[in-house]
């Protein structure tokens, strides 16, 4: 069974404020007074279910940050982390 993604601080917040929806990541303070969700267009990759895409736009590193947070506050979750590679 598939996991669900986890949900990790993204959007400048030092608490969980990103949700992966069809692989892409909302910022779960936009949403309306009953909790659906605004559709901003930021077009960010989750690095859980859309890993490819979101390594090309963000890179090794922030990747690592998010699975280290997530290590930290749901043990559970498996995700591994990426090799950064040093710039030529």
């Amino acid at each position: 069974m598939k996991q669900q993604c986890p949900e990790f601080p993204f959007f400048g917040a030092r608490y969980p404020d990103a949700r992966c929806v069809d692989g892409y990541l909302f910022d779960l303070d936009d949403c309306d007074s009953n909790g659906n969700l605004y559709d901003l267009g930021y077009d960010v990759p989750c690095p859980f279910c859309n890993k490819e895409k979101f390594l090309e736009s963000y890179g090794a590193e922030a990747y690592n940050e998010i699975v280290s947070w997530v290590k930290e506050h749901d043990p559970d979750y498996e995700c591994e982390y990426v090799e950064v590679k040093e710039e030529e």
